[in-house]
């Protein structure tokens, strides 16, 4: 079963915490845009057998019958690669944090049967998660013509520049199915490489970004704001 938005963000904001590291951090998460003058680096590509593949399990699922709530990995193997998805999550949760596939022909696709393929892609990178209180198992990054000032408006929803951020999950995943004709870039930086340049520059800042602080919950599930630690340290790097 996927997790409620509620219990996605209980389980992330509950995240292990050993102690306040007290020297930088020396691991491969703690990167620089420079780190990586090749993109080859970091971007993965899709070989033709991997789409076939793909295809045939986006064909099992489908013949499933079942809603795409329903559906698992179980529902849409994929023996061939399997190995190269278990080093997907290595990359993200033990090295440098993440990853970009390239080479999935979406266009050809379409919505339902992309929207097939991420979601059960999800399961086999871990468990998925509802994206906000009305439930929703995928959420569209679109202008739908919302009022950005509102508060109860998610900005993913507007066409406002939104900065940089952590969702309240342990992996994050973007599917593009139709580039914009203008902006839509991601954008992504190291979080550990900040803490050590914090660490460096301003240390008695440090104890700050471990200590309770009130986020603003756009007026979903009738709250107002509630309190979150930004920062954990479970020892590991």
């Amino acid at each position: 079963m996927y997790k409620s938005i509620s219990s996605q963000s209980f389980a992330y904001f509950s995240r292990p915490h050993r102690a306040i590291p007290r020297a930088p951090l020396d691991c491969a998460a703690a990167w620089r845009g420079d780190d990586f003058p090749d993109e080859n680096a970091w971007i993965e590509h899709f070989s033709a057998e991997d789409i076939r593949e793909i295809e045939a399990a986006i064909d099992q699922a489908r013949s499933s019958g079942k809603p795409l709530e329903k559906l698992s990995a179980a529902d849409f193997p994929l023996p061939g690669l399997s190995g190269r998805i278990a080093g997907w999550v290595r990359q993200v949760h033990r090295e440098r944090g993440f990853v970009v596939l390239r080479g999935l022909p979406v266009q050809d696709w379409g919505e339902e049967a992309a929207s097939l393929f991420f979601w059960c892609l999800g399961w086999h990178l871990g468990v998925p998660g509802a994206q906000n209180r009305y439930g929703d198992l995928l959420g569209h990054v679109r202008d739908t013509g919302e009022d950005p000032a509102d508060p109860a408006v998610r900005e993913y929803r507007t066409p406002v520049r939104i900065g940089f951020h952590c969702d309240a999950a342990d992996m994050v995943g973007l599917l593009c199915l139709r580039q914009a004709l203008a902006g839509g870039e991601s954008r992504i930086a190291s979080s550990v490489t900040i803490f050590n340049e914090l660490l460096h520059r301003h240390p008695e800042l440090v104890d700050r970004l471990f200590a309770p602080i009130a986020l603003d919950a756009h007026a979903e599930g009738g709250l107002r704001w509630f309190p979150i630690v930004p920062c954990r340290f479970d020892g590991e790097t």
